[in-house]
């Protein structure tokens, strides 16, 4: 396994980290917590990529900031495993892939969903054509975001400049197993969007079809009740899944109903996909195995992302 690696955290008051990543670092054979910077604190951010026994970075920060801390990164020849959405654009992204690339370190979107055992059944399932042609996928991922007491007690996501809004939040989530199924290229999106009075969008609903008549729709919000739902409707079986984008340690199951109406019933070990995101991030930094999500499938959801915010101001 040779030494571990040595992560840093920026941002290290973040919920998520706390909450999620700093466990699963803690819990990863091959890895090991190194400096933690938060905006105030003893550690600040420059401190954590000038430590010399700091590998890599882990970064939480609000989305707006990824694109100065990913670049410092890069200069201090750290690798980066950085929330996403990695961008809040499709050209702060190509800047974070070419500083990195020329730095010669790994750059990784904390995308954790596809590590989970469950994300790996459905799509061994689908891949082995289980479903038959599918002709529809449905994808839903709402929450209410409480609006914060005061502005000094405001929540990045409530803020434009610092890429907020429920698509961006979520819409990964909703959108990886969309352009799985019906590709990124070719797309015709219809959208409509709810706004808040920051400019951020609420809610975003969207109907995409490919050019071989495969749809698909997508629903983001930060005021709907909360709600993770994922269907895939093919010829042979529709697939349902509850809670299908943040799956736990707990087991997970889902349904295939067949068009004689009989269910094949399935159910998924647990696991912590933040400690298997960990431990395949270690991976790829050593040279092991590739990782999985590559900078061309990061540039097309974002860039599917900015598509479907232009339809529904188009629709507007």
């Amino acid at each position: 396994m040779g030494e571990p690696l040595t992560i840093g955290i920026l941002g290290a008051n973040s919920w998520i980290a706390n909450a999620a990543v700093i466990p699963a670092i803690n819990e990863c054979p091959n890895a090991v917590l190194g400096a933690s910077g938060a905006r105030s604190g003893p550690i600040g951010y420059g401190d954590v990529l000038s430590d010399p026994d700091v590998d890599a970075v882990y970064i939480a920060l609000a989305n707006g900031d990824h694109l100065e801390w990913v670049e410092r990164a890069a200069q201090a020849g750290k690798h980066v495993l950085c929330e996403k959405p990695l961008a809040i654009s499709s050209g702060d992204a190509r800047r974070m892939f070419e500083a990195c690339d020329a730095a010669g370190v790994l750059l990784a979107e904390a995308y954790m969903t596809p590590f989970h055992p469950l994300s790996l059944a459905i799509a061994a399932l689908i891949n082995a054509g289980d479903l038959g042609e599918i002709r529809h996928v449905a994808s839903q991922f709402t929450f209410p975001l409480a609006l914060p007491e005061s502005d000094s007690e405001i929540n990045y996501r409530w803020l434009t400049e610092q890429g907020g809004g429920a698509l961006l939040d979520v819409g990964i989530y909703c959108l990886d197993p969309v352009q799985r199924i019906l590709g990124s290229n070719e797309l015709t999106i219809d959208a409509q969007v709810v706004s808040a009075d920051t400019g951020i969008d609420l809610t975003t609903s969207a109907w995409l079809r490919n050019s071989a008549g495969i749809t698909a729709s997508v629903l983001t919000s930060f005021e709907l009740p909360e709600n993770q739902a994922l269907q895939i409707d093919g010829t042979a079986g529709s697939l349902r899944v509850d809670r299908p984008f943040t799956p736990g340690t707990d087991d997970s199951m889902f349904r295939i109903t067949r068009r004689d109406g009989s269910f094949d019933e399935h159910r998924i070990e647990g696991a912590n996909c933040y400690a298997l995101m960990i431990g395949a991030f270690v991976d790829a930094v050593r040279g092991s195995t590739p990782w999985s999500r590559s900078s061309a499938d990061v540039l097309s959801t974002i860039g599917l992302c900015e598509s479907i915010a232009a339809a529904g101001r188009e629709t507007k």
